[in-house]
């Protein structure tokens, strides 16, 4: 079988569930133990690779050597130039200077399979704007480059750099098509593929490169009305985009399989290096609409893949495989929390499954689908029966025809026949959902912890997020914030029509990041419905968002400035009438604290007093793991919506 291993526990457990303030000691007694094949690291880690540095965020993973395999050397970078080391030597093989203005960085960078050449990209960032970040002290200041819609963006060029001689070959690729990120080197090591993409992500070219030459031929291009795959293929994505698996390349039979939503719904398809298509692997009607593909068994010739294939819990994941060779499709699992799988190196399926109230457990299946065993499950003994109070709702949209999910956490104690202030956790940018809690769910541990202190917290995707198709996920396309709340609105009416225990009355809402703008938007647009907002580094207006909106909008602001200008809030600011507080750190390079204190210059400017500006200093953008935000944000919710 070879699937490629995938490292759930080193994911999931260190980036997610440290991300937030909930009781780290409880996840790792639930956690405790588990089974090697969870802890497999990549095939470029080596635990003695070096640190670099920060990843493309400071919130993100860190920047580590690359190592290869074949040869036992190290690629990485220092003060700006690439460097090659063998193992055992601290010493560089070779140390290779980036062209004037330019500086290396080994992201993204792949070595060869015989581990002779690595191709590595080199920055242009000089044209970019920089931010200020305040680390741990007022006086130590670092200025970051960052990009905002309509902004100059770096420019990337990658190169085929010789492992020996430092002698480097330029890729060829057309510029128009800024956002480039290498795939996977053939076995051969002659040829690798890298994906571009235009700025609005409306076409997708898939490149073969020659590895002598650097010459590269588009194998594969699709274009789209709106945008394609979307924020995985921004810059500084490209670990996302591998990880998404939006193309398995079957070297050994000159063939790939391509992930699109062509149809209006993810499938798979498979094609020739010459880039035909051979024919599709998925449809809709036999297995929904596919998630991923999680990997190719070449022994038996089949594409395993997840999907949601029950429209009546559209979040709830399936395990599939279809055959290359025949047109076969079947299920290997339908059990319920599945989140993923990975295999072994004996044929066998291990999939994870996560699922509230207690449900942790990774179980082995034949490749045929046959249960054979439970390999590990998690311990909940620090976790009593009742810990969790939830329920998954779905509800109809403002059309009254879309149905729309949602997820419900309530009091421990609930009391049916008492009132219940109501507080709405948003993040609402298409590229996410909030309504599929399982114990992975960075926000759930501490959106429990409020549910306990007396509220019901409602979680909503409504139209316009992902996971339910090309129209539903773009709803909101060019026109962000201007639509998607209604929904919001009428789910929370809906829910409390058969739960008299939630007070319309008193409705708060949160939310951070993308979140944070909805839940300003939520407080302008409906001030009457809101009564208490708790926003965490807030991006304010789309036309100043991160080039990230620029696809979800369509238009860069030049061209399209009136569209902006529907979607900006900072003008609708005198439409407030809820207490508001607003949390930022001064190490944030996602969204800038400047986004912040942009908004509280505009609420002083009309006169509004009724906020609360807290600024955690040396916090990057996930402000949340500050041990003052939760009992601050809990005291915030009781002030304004208990007493």
């Amino acid at each position: 079988m070879n699937i490629k291993k995938q490292n759930y526990l080193l994911i999931i457990g260190t980036v997610l569930l440290s991300s937030l303030s909930f009781s780290q000691p409880m996840m790792n007694q639930i956690m405790e133990s588990p089974p090697e094949v969870m802890m497999q690291p990549g095939e470029d880690w080596h635990p003695e690779a070096k640190h670099l540095g920060p990843g493309f965020f400071l919130h993100n993973r860190p920047q580590f050597e690359v190592y290869s395999k074949s040869n036992q050397v190290f690629a990485g970078t220092e003060q700006g130039n690439l460097y090659f080391r063998t193992l055992g030597s601290d010493k560089f093989d070779i140390s290779i200077k980036p062209n004037e203005g330019l500086y290396w960085d080994i992201d993204n960078a792949t070595w060869s399979p015989d581990g002779q050449h690595l191709v590595v990209k080199q920055i242009d960032d000089r044209n970019v704007k920089k931010i200020k970040l305040t680390m741990a002290t007022p006086e130590d200041v670092v200025y970051k480059p960052y990009f905002r819609a309509g902004e100059p963006i770096p420019i990337y060029q990658y190169y085929i750099v010789n492992v020996k001689t430092g002698e480097k070959i330029v890729v060829d690729y057309d510029p128009e098509y800024p956002y480039v990120h290498i795939m996977e080197w053939n076995s051969d090591s002659s040829s690798f593929f890298m994906i571009a993409s235009d700025r609005l992500m409306k076409q997708i070219n898939l490149l073969h490169v020659n590895s002598e030459t650097g010459k590269s031929s588009i194998i594969l291009s699709e274009q789209s009305d709106t945008y394609l795959v979307g924020l995985n293929l921004l810059q500084g994505y490209s670990n996302r985009l591998k990880d998404m698996n939006l193309i398995t390349f079957i070297d050994h039979k000159q063939q790939f399989i391509w992930l699109s939503d062509r149809s209006g719904y993810k499938q798979l398809y498979l094609y020739g290096y010459d880039g035909q298509l051979i024919r599709p692997l998925t449809n809709k009607t036999e297995n929904g609409i596919v998630a991923e593909a999680r990997g190719y068994d070449k022994k038996n010739d089949y594409i395993y893949f997840t999907a949601y294939s029950n429209p009546e819990q559209p979040y709830s994941m399936q395990v599939f495989k279809s055959s290359l060779s025949s047109n076969s499709i079947h299920k290997i699992s339908d059990s319920s929390g599945i989140m993923d799988f990975v295999s072994s190196k004996n044929d066998t399926l291990w999939i994870l499954r996560a699922e509230l109230p207690k449900l942790l457990k990774l179980d082995c299946f034949s490749p045929e689908g046959q249960f054979l065993n439970t390999a590990w499950q998690g311990n909940f003994s620090s976790i009593g029966n009742n810990y969790f109070n939830f329920e998954f709702a779905t509800v109809k949209a403002v059309d009254q025809k879309t149905n729309i999910q949602a997820f419900v956490l309530k009091p421990t104690d609930l009391d049916p026949n008492k009132s219940y202030p109501v507080v709405e956790y948003i993040y609402g940018a298409p590229f996410n959902n909030v309504a599929n809690m399982n114990f992975f769910s960075p926000w759930l541990w501490d959106l429990n912890i409020l549910a306990k202190q007396g509220f019901i917290v409602v979680c909503i995707d409504g139209r316009g997020t992902e996971g339910r198709g090309k129209a539903f996920n773009d709803f909101s396309y060019g026109k962000l914030g201007q639509v998607e709340l209604l929904d919001h609105v009428e789910a929370i009416k809906q829910l409390a029509e058969n739960r008299s225990y939630m007070n319309l009355e008193k409705v708060g809402i949160m939310g951070h990041s993308w979140g944070g703008h909805f839940a300003l938007r939520a407080l302008v647009e409906f001030p009457d419905f809101y009564k208490a907002g708790h926003i965490n580094a807030p991006a304010i207006d789309p036309e100043n968002f991160r080039v990230a909106v620029e696809p979800f909008m369509g238009c860069l602001p030049e061209n399209c400035p009136e569209l902006y200008k529907k979607s900006r809030i900072s003008d609708k600011l005198n439409r407030l009438k809820a207490p508001l507080m607003i949390v930022h750190g001064t190490a944030d390079d996602d969204v800038p604290i400047d986004d912040s204190y942009f908004l509280v210059e505009k609420l002083k400017n009309i006169g509004y007093k009724n906020y609360e500006f807290i600024e955690y200093q040396g916090m990057d953008h996930i402000v949340m793991r500050n041990p003052e935000w939760k009992p601050s944000m809990i005291q915030f919710f009781s002030d304004h919506l208990q007493n």
